[in-house]
């Protein structure tokens, strides 16, 4: 099924169903493709859901779990951060051309 299904540009259950039994008939006909007739089978009688449960693992791969890193006091000692209270500056410049 993984194949079939990147021969076809990766085309979603919905799209790739239809066409199938022609797809797998071209494929065997070229040899890119060498199924047993129970396999062969099996494949074309494949349902949509059934096509999506078999390319979950391909199209969505497993990922990692959450990040376990605690928040650290360095980093955020060695990164400036502008408070409420630092915008004064502003005020004072206006304040220095009024003069």
């Amino acid at each position: 099924m993984i194949q079939v299904w990147e021969v076809c540009d990766r085309i979603c259950s919905r799209r790739l169903h239809p066409f199938l039994p022609e797809i797998v008939a071209v494929l065997e006909r070229e040899g890119e493709l060498v199924l047993s007739e129970e396999t062969k089978g099996l494949l074309l009688h494949m349902s949509r859901a059934s096509i999506d449960r078999c390319l979950q693992a391909v199209r969505y791969p497993r990922r990692r779990g959450r990040s376990t890193t605690k928040p650290g006091t360095l980093l955020k000692q060695a990164i400036p951060v502008r408070t409420f209270a630092d915008w004064d500056d502003v005020r004072r410049i206006s304040e220095g051309f009024s003069e």
